[in-house]
């Protein structure tokens, strides 16, 4: 048999090419074990099978096509300032300023294209691979609406029966449309934070539910046969028009070709069919969490619906993945997962009811209240455990590990050993990433401003000195805290605050209320003495009017390396502290006033000899800055220039009296 039971096979050697292919050539290696473990354990034949499907998906094309500057298409997607727009050429994420573009319209618009940007700091969300794994390969920003045309749709039908109550309406809304409207934004970050939110991702639970509640209510009135088959109809009508979910796609998809074809192929052969097509329609939907989470947990319902407490295997076999995403495991989601199922049943049947009987909605309401206050209390009783991002030898282990079990519980054979084994591997990773053996600066980029990271070896302290700071989102929340996390700091025992400008400690309000911090400084104060670390303070006998001119100028001593910290201050201060800077031994500066001509003197330079120099900025920054007068005179001393506009993050990493660049 080519295909029953086999299909698996094949749609796994296509995943190993396509990782290989896209991700990264390492995963070639993989997929030549895997494809010689075909063959020595089934046959030549399935081995050519999986090969000539790996050859059919690398000769499609994938060339990427320039944008025109004019537009047509069907809006698939909508948010505050953007949509997305479905054309012949692809879709398109498009930003506007316009106030009515709504889904389902009709739009020509004459565009400007945009660069699609990839993610400057270590483990941070990246729009290009987000937006690939959507097939969406191009933004641009509407410079003219030429024209707009209205027309009826059945998702502007369900949203005209959402509930004028905007709390109920928010439910409904993500329930039914799969949308998350902002003022959820609250909720849904609990959700995230507790690692609940995949139960509020339209997936299999809820078609199984809207799938009996429609068929319960056609048999009522027509033959059984005759109500499934409008049932399948009306759940597909239905998933076309809403905006595209790959989970929502997958459970449909399952339910509806599992019941044509059960007769010939298993469930995982109907799972791995959908693979070979996901792949096939867009390689690039590895990148898509909601492909790797909905898929890979219902491989796993698959593997373990037969044996006892398969909830919990369930739950185990996900952890990578929430590690991956969120570096952190809540303990308090595996406790109330089975109960909150229940729970969510009877909500989203009372979301999904209400647009019929507008009665409920009072119902509604209160559920809505009794959800946010089990919300609120699941939040004060969670505890966290941080891990830092897991590593691909990690992943490997564990998995590794994972399905022996799996495989010897089938077998009703003895797992104790690679449970141990498994169970070994989380706590020294565990215990790895809260003490590393290497010491690290590393300077985070947000945008035009500072902040700087010192992590001491063995967990002898971790220090941020600014924060950054911008107007446009919460940079504590999106940029510095999940970086400390997918590194495994959990507590920062220092902040140091440089000066009371926006770009150096706009960020520490949001970080103090999300985040564990021993101590901020910001005053100055002469010595302290952090792990292996000493930070001194110099000042000038000067008065300063000056915000920028005031900044704390620190010397940081380091097993392998002494750092200048000089804030902002000008060249005015400089040469007032000269006589107490030239006695210094300096290996990196950080560079005044990311890289202003007002500071970074010539005189500074020849009288601290430093080898680095490190640039907080951004990139094509409205002040010009770095000065090019600053990098001639960095450039003239051969000094080793590391920028943030052009770097991205960078670290400078110690074992012991060595360093080494990383960028």
């Amino acid at each position: 048999m080519l295909i029953r039971y086999h299909v698996i096979y094949y749609a796994t050697a296509l995943l190993c090419f396509v990782i290989a292919d896209i991700v990264h050539p390492l995963f070639y290696l993989f997929f030549i074990l895997y494809c010689y473990f075909l063959y020595r354990r089934l046959s030549i034949i399935h081995f050519m099978i999986a090969i000539l499907l790996c050859l059919a998906l690398w000769i499609q094309p994938h060339e990427i096509q320039p944008l025109s500057s004019s537009l047509q298409g069907v809006v698939v997607k909508t948010a505050e300032n953007n949509c997305y727009l479905k054309t012949n050429a692809g879709t398109v994420k498009l930003y506007h300023d316009l106030s009515n573009i709504e889904y389902g319209d009709l739009l020509e618009v004459e565009i400007e294209p945009l660069e699609l940007y990839e993610n400057t700091n270590d483990n941070a969300f990246c729009e290009k691979d987000y937006l690939y794994g959507q097939k969406i390969f191009h933004k641009a920003y509407v410079k003219k609406l030429i024209s707009q045309q209205k027309q009826p749709t059945f998702y502007r039908w369900l949203e005209q029966r959402f509930s004028s109550q905007q709390d109920v309406q928010d439910y409904q809304r993500l329930f039914i449309l799969g949308e998350r409207s902002l003022t959820i934004g609250e909720d849904y970050q609990l959700l995230t934070e507790l690692s609940l939110v995949h139960m509020f991702a339209l997936s299999g639970m809820h078609i199984h539910i809207l799938y009996a509640l429609i068929k319960n209510v056609l048999a009522l009135f027509l033959p059984r046969q005759l109500a499934k088959v409008l049932t399948f109809m009306m759940i597909g009508f239905y998933i076309f028009s809403i905006p595209m979910l790959v989970s929502l796609y997958r459970a449909f998809f399952i339910l509806l070709l599992y019941e044509l074809l059960k007769k010939w192929f298993h469930k995982l052969d109907i799972f791995a069919f959908l693979i070979i097509l996901s792949l096939f329609y867009n390689p690039y939907i590895i990148y898509n969490i909601s492909f790797v989470f909905s898929y890979f947990i219902y491989f796993i319902v698959l593997l373990t619906q037969r044996l006892r407490f398969s909830s919990f295997w369930i739950y185990l076999s996900s952890l990578p993945i929430i590690l991956t995403l969120n570096a952190q495991i809540p303990f308090i989601s595996f406790f109330v997962s089975d109960i909150l199922n229940v729970f969510i049943e009877i909500f989203y049947s009372l979301c999904v009811l209400s647009i019929f009987f507008p009665v409920l909605e009072i119902v509604l309401k209160y559920t809505v209240i009794l959800f946010q206050n089990m919300l609120s209390f699941m939040t004060v009783m969670n505890a966290f455990l941080i891990f830092s991002k897991p590593t691909l030898a990690c992943l490997i282990l564990f998995y590794f590990f994972y399905f022996r079990i799996i495989i010897a519980k089938e077998l009703q054979q003895s797992y104790r050993k690679d449970a141990c084994a498994l169970l070994s591997l989380m706590l020294v990773f565990h215990f790895w990433s809260q003490h590393k053996i290497y010491g690290e600066v590393t300077m985070i980029d947000v945008g035009q401003g500072d902040c700087t990271l010192i992590r001491l070896p063995m967990n002898q302290g971790n220090i941020l000195i600014d924060t950054g700071g911008t107007q446009d989102y919460d940079l504590a929340t999106q940029t510095i805290i999940p970086y400390l996390k997918s590194v495994g700091i959990s507590h920062l025992d220092y902040v140091y605050i440089s000066h009371d400008d926006f770009d150096h400690c706009g960020a520490l309000p949001s970080l103090l209320e999300h985040f564990s911090i021993g101590q901020v400084i910001d005053e100055f104060e002469a010595t302290r003495q952090i792990g292996c670390a000493q930070i001194q303070m110099f000042k000038s006998h000067q008065v300063y009017t000056d915000s920028n001119d005031q900044s704390l100028v620190m010397y940081i001593s380091l097993p392998a390396m002494n750092i200048l910290m000089t804030g902002d201050m000008s060249s005015q201060v400089e040469a007032d502290l000269l006589p107490q800077l030239q006695t210094l031994d300096v290996d990196v500066l950080k560079v005044s006033h990311h890289g202003s001509a007002s500071a970074t003197s010539a005189l500074l330079l020849s009288a601290i000899h430093p080898d680095i120099a490190m640039i907080g900025v951004k990139k094509n920054n409205m002040y010009k800055h770095p000065s090019p007068q600053v990098i001639e005179r960095l450039q003239r001393k051969g000094i080793t220039i590391l920028r943030t506009d052009q770097d991205g993050m960078f670290h400078l990493r110690f074992y012991g009296k060595e360093r080494y660049i990383l960028r």
